[in-house]
């Protein structure tokens, strides 16, 4: 025993003094910023008249934007010497030269069948001091004819740099809850002894990992950030459209949008990576799991920002409004959302002499939680009413649809066990007020989001609280008053 010291018992707060308080704890400070600087210049207009009421109009510019981010964390928490986790600074920048230029053209223009016709090309280059130089493109079509009916469709290739964060940020620590594939005695097994599977197996003993490893942890150490090494993403984008106006003020969308993004910026869950190496034997996955080469432990699971294979996805938006005036004033009612028909991630070069190799790469988020909130359907209700007096009010209702979730983020894997994760609905109300005056307009506003105070679904998978922040309220219900002037 220490002379003159009073042991620390966490388990008994009312034991725990100022004084301990004060040694266990300190005041960290962290710093960051970010800047850019951009010029443009444009320029616009008609060329020339045509004859069914069409014109030929023609848009073109160029600008030059600078970027730059820094984030200096505090320093006895990047180098590990305290409880929070150890995270690196950030530093970086980059600059891009861009043109481009956009060619409308509408050859017919209230016709008797089709009222009217529109086709827009546009192009863009651009020079990045880290990225190279090239050029994207991309080509639109409208035809509005008789009784209310639109067909619109768009085709285009894309490009896109990583930003300032994606490329610099400072690599982290985070310890997410995630049992070793090797370990034969993990804590779910209670006690029992878990029997690795032929694949599981064999990485585990290239990792030099004895066969009868017992670890007992149910986190392992992850490592996340910036990697300066990503390449820009490219892509293609699809979509096809038709538009239905029956009555004045009513109106129907479908559009079907398909796209498909090559050397996709991502970061991947981490359980993802242990899954894509124990189960499906990747060895560019493999590599991320980092071991201790005595204890063989996982050290890290390097977890950064990558390039993947290609991301493909596909749905359908569709909406519904109508928008209407009476006595009581102006009404719209409205139905907007998305049904997923796809959500794939090929997470490296597949194998064409190794059917089962390519089936494994490829990840299928759609319906499943392994990248993701992916339901089949998301959709929102709007109803809003303003009244010349200044009232107002309205409500939204926000659905998103149930899915499953597997252990180990592997639903792509049918021998994983899988649970439904429950729908979720929750709606928002407000009730306002505005003055008019030689000021502006004033408006008091008094509203509550999530009135029915609903949970978000238990997803034992998310990062935080077993749910996911990134689709669901954490609030509860909140009340709210707001005053804006505007001007």
């Amino acid at each position: 025993m220490i002379d003159g010291c009073v042991p620390l018992n966490l388990l008994n707060p009312g034991h725990v003094t100022q004084a301990m308080i004060d040694y266990l704890t300190f005041t960290g400070t962290n710093s960051g910023f970010n800047e850019q600087h951009t010029a443009q210049a444009t320029a616009s207009g008609k060329l020339v008249d045509l004859p069914n009421h069409g014109d030929i109009s023609l848009a073109i510019g160029a600008d030059y934007r600078f970027e730059r981010g820094g984030y200096q964390p505090d320093p006895l928490t990047s180098t590990g010497d305290t409880t929070g986790n150890a995270s690196q600074p950030t530093l970086g920048s980059y600059h891009t030269f861009e043109g481009f230029g956009e060619l409308s053209i509408v050859p017919i223009s209230g016709g008797e069948t089709i009222k009217w016709l529109e086709v827009n090309a546009a192009g863009r280059a651009y020079d990045y001091n880290t990225f190279g130089s090239g050029a994207t493109g991309k080509i639109t079509g409208l035809v509005r004819t008789l009784g209310g009916v639109a067909v619109r469709g768009t085709y285009g290739n894309a490009f896109r740099a990583p930003n300032v964060s994606e490329l610099f940020s400072g690599q982290a620590d985070g310890f997410p809850l995630l049992e070793d594939p090797c370990d034969v005695h993990p804590p779910s097994a209670k006690g029992g002894t878990k029997t690795l599977g032929t694949v599981a197996a064999q990485k585990c003993m290239e990792q030099g990992v004895p066969a009868n490893a017992s670890f007992g942890t149910s986190q392992q150490r992850a490592k996340s950030g910036g990697n300066t090494n990503l390449h820009a993403e490219t892509g293609a984008v699809a979509t096809a459209g038709v538009v239905y106006e029956p009555l004045r003020g009513l109106d129907f969308t479908l559009d079907y949008w398909h796209i498909k993004i090559n050397d996709a910026i991502n970061t991947l869950p981490v359980q993802t990576i242990l899954s894509q190496c124990y189960t499906a034997g990747i060895d560019s996955f493999c590599k991320q799991v980092e071991r201790d080469p005595g204890t063989h432990v996982i050290s890290h699971i390097v977890d950064i920002i990558q390039n993947v294979g290609s991301l493909t996805t596909s749905g359908l938006d569709f909406s519904a409004a109508y928008q209407y005036r009476n006595n009581m004033g102006t009404f719209r009612h409205s139905l907007e959302g998305t049904y997923l028909f796809q959500y794939n991630l090929d997470t490296g070069t597949l194998d064409p002499n190794d059917p089962a190799m390519k089936r494994n790469q490829v990840i299928h988020g759609r319906g499943f939680y392994d990248l993701g909130v992916l339901p089949d359907v998301k959709f929102n209700i709007f109803t809003t009413w303003s009244h010349p007096s200044g009232l107002g009010a309205g409500f939204n209702i926000r659905f998103i649809d149930s899915f499953k979730e597997c252990n180990g983020d592997n639903c792509n894997d049918a021998t994983q066990a899988r649970r439904d994760v429950s729908k979720y609905a929750t709606g928002d109300l407000f009730v306002s007020y505005g003055v008019k005056s030689s000021q502006g307009t004033t408006r008091i506003t008094v509203g509550a989001n999530n009135v029915i105070d609903a949970k978000p679904p238990t997803i034992y998978n998310g990062p935080a609280l077993n749910a996911d922040e990134s689709a669901y309220d954490f609030m509860g219900r909140q009340v709210y008053l707001r005053l804006s002037q505007l001007f």
